[in-house]
């Protein structure tokens, strides 16, 4: 059997060649698509999470709670979305429920015209800081503070209360019977590390 010249070879593998850069350029440009759709999105979503600090910082002062804990509480509840809406019927930002709706009003004798009104970001973002910042009021001088305020917001006063601990140095995190309620805790205490750190120390403008 006589041998294919090297030329015939070459003239066969051609084609495989330049389908194999032609794939590869696709790759390059595919990879380059996703690279610039990811910083778009990275931009869209910093400029989403910046829009409403400014709220966030006059509600915090009022109520006296960190506004980088709200800020955290805000990005687990709803990811910055103001028309955000829950299963169990919690509502913007915040997803304030109809029972801490009913508390701020009792507490502060406002009350708002429509229940529509709550999904306003300023509105929202009052009620929401200032049931969070009572819930920091009732577990004051306890070690896990904020873990108890937390699990209040998330699951309400009477789990918080059952889920305190005897002895305020004990922690709290580890007597809390919820998976989810102890993954909420931790996502928000972790996006609060992560906004102190971000704003280096300073409250957001």
């Amino acid at each position: 059997m006589s041998l294919w010249k090297r030329e015939e070879v070459q003239e066969v593998l051609r084609p495989n060649v330049i389908t194999a850069e032609r794939l590869f350029a696709a790759f390059l440009v595919g990879l380059l698509v996703l690279v610039l759709w990811a910083v778009r999105r990275d931009r869209r979503e910093a400029k989403r999470e910046k829009a409403f600090d400014g709220i966030i910082a006059e509600a915090s002062i009022r109520h006296h709670v960190s506004p980088f804990l709200v800020k955290a509480v805000i990005r687990k509840e709803s990811s910055f979305n103001p028309q955000a809406r829950g299963a169990a019927g919690e509502i913007g930002l915040m997803q304030i429920t109809d029972g801490a709706i009913k508390e701020w009003e009792k507490h502060t004798g406002r009350r708002a015209p429509a229940a529509g009104m709550f999904f306003d970001p300023r509105l929202n973002i009052e009620v929401g800081t200032w049931y969070l910042g009572r819930g920091l009021q009732r577990w004051r001088g306890y070690r896990d503070c904020e873990v108890l305020a937390l699990a209040q917001y998330n699951a309400g006063p009477t789990h918080a209360r059952r889920w305190a601990p005897d002895d305020p140095r004990e922690k709290a995190l580890d007597r809390i019977r919820f998976p989810m309620t102890r993954d909420y805790i931790g996502k928000v205490l972790e996006y609060r590390l992560i906004y102190e750190r971000d704003f280096d120390g300073r409250a957001p403008e």
